[in-house]
């Protein structure tokens, strides 16, 4: 197996066990979700995100989604509210 392949699969794993992701809020315009596992919902308005622990409803105006990857998702605008669900 090669070197590539060999690190692919430790990341893989590694994304695999974590159980928590980091929200990180910078004045009221900008959220920083890592470990972000699935958009559920976006529009300008309203953002519904999956988590590892649950979802997270982000609302706001003029609401953008930047940086999509899987290690997370970056949403600009202005934020209104971010509530919890355990569901």
């Amino acid at each position: 197996m090669n070197v590539y392949k060999l690190s692919e699969k430790y990341e893989n794993a590694k994304r695999s066990l974590i159980h928590h992701s980091l929200i990180q809020i910078s004045d009221n315009s900008r959220l920083t979700v890592e470990e972000c596992k699935e958009v559920i919902m976006f529009d300008e308005n309203t953002v519904k995100l999956r988590l590892s622990f649950g979802n997270i409803t982000i609302n706001g105006l003029d609401m953008k989604m930047k940086n999509f990857s899987d290690r997370g998702v970056i949403i600009t605008g202005k934020l209104h509210s971010i509530g919890f669900d355990d569901n």
